[in-house]
């Protein structure tokens, strides 16, 4: 879901879940490869892109390797989803900040406003799985999904891929930020 906006102070619930993030993703990897046979040669834009999204999907995967069996607090979080009003969402904390990241990317974002809300949150967000959730191409699939289900939002699918170069060298940034509070240091393949 491409949420338009975020509130950075989700609610800790009293309660304790396990993160599925990984069985989400290897089920969502595996309906975008099953579904794009269908659709194969119908847009050029999916069909110069796919392949790059679900190795980003799989990339993600991997960075949720040592994470299988996570669990932590449950956080109850908000935002507005365009088109369909209020979100609410229990999940780890660490969706939501790397959702905003994500959010603050694609609105122009300012590098020094990132880096303040990085070396704030050092204590609070596991970076390994903020950056796992960065990876995981949140908004390419909402907007892949509303084009081949409702025909609409290409030109929006488009600027997400038209941004990947530079969507890139945010993450490189993010990462070397959060590297100067991690002991084991992220590495990007890209």
């Amino acid at each position: 879901m491409y949420i338009e906006y975020y509130i950075l102070n989700p609610i800790r619930l009293n309660k304790i879940i396990k993160l599925d993030w990984f069985n989400l993703w290897i089920k969502k990897s595996d309906y975008i490869n099953n579904y794009y046979i269908n659709i194969k040669g119908k847009y050029e834009i999916i069909d110069n892109s796919i392949d790059y999204y679900v190795t980003m999907i799989e990339m993600a995967i991997f960075y949720l390797k040592d994470y299988s069996n996570y669990y932590d607090y449950a956080y109850r979080q908000y935002g507005i989803i365009i088109d369909n009003g209020m979100y609410t969402k229990d999940d780890i904390k660490e969706r939501d900040f790397a959702e905003y990241l994500k959010y603050l990317f694609y609105k122009d974002y300012d590098i020094d406003y990132i880096y303040s809300l990085i070396d704030k949150s050092k204590s609070i967000f596991n970076y390994y799985l903020v950056v796992a959730r960065l990876i995981f191409p949140s908004y390419y699939l909402f907007y892949l999904d509303r084009l081949i289900i409702n025909n609409k939002d290409y030109d929006k699918l488009e600027n997400i891929v038209n941004k990947t170069t530079n969507y890139e060298k945010y993450l490189k940034c993010i990462v070397k930020r959060m590297n100067n509070y991690l002991t084991k240091k992220i590495v990007l393949p890209f």
